[in-house]
């Protein structure tokens, strides 16, 4: 079925038209997690983004191990949004340890153009070396706070192991590292990473890298996960409005949400075509705000809302709102 509907890609680019298919979506499509001790779950996520034209439907992957498992962060992708294939790759459960264990990822897409897109997975899972804990996982933290956590690395096959050199993916995630203990032919370092203030709210990911001494480890990859939450939390962050017909006004709400009551004192944004109503200005710790859409023009509609609140942390939420006007 697969080789069929590649064929019929094929009718669209000798018609002239421009069509890319799935495959060609994804900038990456191989994930090398290097050497790793056995325990972690390896997690990654192999973002597209639709630049077809058209809703992109996808089926539940498949996988070539049993090691691993995947998923999507959503079914139905429309044109311009961005989605993931998800990997998950179980380190406890490869069999072989010290060896290069790859394993293939299958995402069925499906519609004018059916295609299935291979994804690829794969480490080398040392039983000689452990990590505990095996993240870097600074859980949940408040924006503007910071944080720190640690996790020790032992490597038992050589006594004059060295750590050389730490260094981090992520621009708010800074690292050290430090010699813990040596006995015998066992050597732990200590590895500890710091989280800038500054890092904005999200769930973010990022790696802390280690070159050692030992070339059968000679570079050790740590997964480090954090949750930062904004004082203000908004749901959703940006309102797509979708297709949008002409004359044919359209609404939708957004929720502001924090530990603390805080008030609404003022919008900036509204216009003719867009309307923002508060539904109270009292202090309360959720407020809804409704923005309704008559856009006057065919084409794109594109505005930013900016509430400005009286919480000291999160003075103003800046929301970006967007649609396609169509006719009537």
């Amino acid at each position: 079925m697969y080789r069929v509907a590649l064929a019929v890609a094929g009718v669209f680019v000798s018609s002239g038209l421009t069509f890319a298919g799935p495959s060609d979506l994804f900038a990456e499509k191989v994930k090398d997690f290097g050497i790793t001790p056995k325990g972690p779950v390896l997690v990654h996520y192999f973002r597209f983004t639709n630049t077809t034209g058209q809703t992109l439907t996808l089926g539940q992957p498949r996988v070539s191990c049993g090691c691993t498992s995947a998923a999507v962060s959503k079914n139905q992708v429309a044109p311009g949004e961005t989605a993931a294939v998800i990997a998950y790759m179980d380190t406890r459960r490869i069999p072989t340890p010290n060896v290069t264990k790859s394993v293939i990822v299958y995402v069925p897409f499906y519609g004018q153009i059916q295609e299935e897109v291979a994804l690829r997975v794969q480490t080398v899972c040392r039983d000689d070396l452990m990590m505990s804990p095996d993240t870097l996982a600074f859980g949940t933290v408040r924006k503007g706070q910071g944080a720190k956590v640690s996790t020790k690395v032992t490597f038992s096959s050589d006594p004059d192991w060295q750590v050389t050199e730490s260094s981090s993916t992520g621009g708010y995630v800074g690292v050290q590292h430090k010699l813990d203990s040596r006995s015998g032919g066992m050597v732990t370092y200590e590895i500890t990473a710091t989280l800038d203030k500054d890092c904005p709210a999200g769930n973010w990911t990022s790696d802390v890298n280690l070159k050692t001494s030992n070339a059968a480890v000679g570079n050790l990859r740590i997964p480090v996960t954090v949750n930062i939450t904004a004082p203000v939390a908004v749901s959703p962050e940006a309102v797509q409005f979708g297709d949008l017909a002409l004359g044919n006004p359209s609404e939708k709400r957004v929720v502001l949400q924090s530990g603390t009551p805080f008030k609404i004192i003022g919008v900036k944004g509204a216009d003719e075509q867009l309307d923002v109503k508060v539904e109270s200005t009292d202090a309360k710790p959720v407020h809804v705000v409704t923005l309704s859409a008559t856009p006057k023009l065919i084409g794109g509609f594109a505005r930013t809302v900016e509430i400005v609140t009286d919480n000291k942390e999160q003075p103003k939420v800046v929301i970006p709102v967007a649609a396609k006007v169509i006719g009537p």
